[in-house]
């Protein structure tokens, strides 16, 4: 059953997953976890994970099953939408991302180069646009909910491009954002996840349909793949990547798995891949969200109904 409820839940509940080995760099370290634990998913916040590998630990304030910073901006562009009768406004979402992410705001945790620079922008009064020049994952994190309000509108591209704006003004940027934004409509609109990948990279030009082309032809694991891409924050690494293991697994709990060993920045990696996975898949059965991972999401209530709430008020899909 397609369903835009849990395309977003799917979103929030891989991003979660992934916190706990979030920028571990080093896939036999993760390889390691997996063979103690069973799984990697949800693998409890700890930060001798980190030590003496490649790794980057940042989330020691955060709580297990918590959204890392990309699932918090997409939650928060939920609320706004909800907020806007779903129609994405910039201003009130730029409010909400002050009083969330800013100096005094609700949100305690890492601050990333995008959102610090979409900070200060915005406390200079730039509003129009917000962001910076940056080729990050902040760029995608508001898409989920920017493509369940939009599905079907004639202008939603353009929405699309101006929510990735507000944090992200970068060529390489949009052109990312609005092939994932393309493969998750399509899925939406009943596709099956291997048939829209395949037409997102016929479509995509230039040297972002050649990376998605060879992302979808490799023979290899998507952990040896990601020697190719790379692991790191920029979308020229992160949309192949999701490509690669979406087209190499077929149920929501084996494309977490297979994202997180892949290693480095995994969370916005799994913002992409849960969405299309829950909207492929739905909750339960073999191949959709899991119980046991909803569980362990943090605030999964709350959660659970924005995502219903926004799904309700938006398109002709649920």
């Amino acid at each position: 059953m397609i369903n835009s409820a849990a395309c977003l839940m799917g979103a929030l509940t891989a991003d979660a997953a992934a916190l706990g080995l979030h920028w571990v760099y080093d896939p036999a370290r993760i390889e390691q976890v997996a063979a103690a634990r069973g799984q990697v998913a949800f693998t409890p916040i700890d930060a001798a994970q980190f030590v003496g590998k490649p790794a980057y630990f940042v989330h020691g304030n955060h709580k297990n099953g918590a959204l890392t910073q990309y699932g918090e901006v997409l939650h928060l562009a939920v609320q706004s939408l909800l907020a806007t009768k779903g129609l994405f406004s910039e201003h009130h979402f730029q409010a909400a991302y002050i009083a969330h992410f800013g100096p005094g705001g609700t949100y305690i945790g890492y601050i990333d180069r995008p959102t610090r620079g979409t900070l200060a922008n915005l406390a200079a009064g730039q509003t129009d646009p917000s962001g910076i020049d940056d080729d990050q994952h902040p760029a995608i994190a508001t898409l989920p909910a920017i493509v369940v309000a939009t599905l079907g509108a004639a202008d939603q591209s353009a929405t699309l491009t101006r929510a990735i704006r507000v944090t992200n003004v970068n060529d390489t940027a949009t052109a990312y954002g609005l092939a994932f934004a393309n493969l998750l409509s399509r899925v939406l609109n009943g596709s099956s996840v291997a048939s829209a990948l395949h037409a997102t990279a016929a479509v995509a030009k230039g040297d972002l349909g050649a990376r998605l082309t060879q992302a979808l032809n490799s023979p290899q694991s998507s952990t040896d793949y990601s020697e190719t891409t790379g692991r790191a924050c920029h979308l020229p690494m992160g949309l192949p990547l999701a490509f690669h293991i979406l087209a190499n697994t077929t149920s929501f709990a084996g494309a977490v798995e297979a994202n997180i060993r892949a290693g480095g920045d995994s969370a916005d990696r799994a913002i992409m891949i849960g969405a299309v996975m829950g909207a492929a898949h739905g909750i339960g059965g073999t191949a959709g969200i899991p119980a046991d991972y909803l569980v362990k999401l943090d605030n999964a209530d709350p959660l659970w109904q924005h995502s219903q709430a926004l799904a309700t008020q938006s398109g002709p899909v649920k």
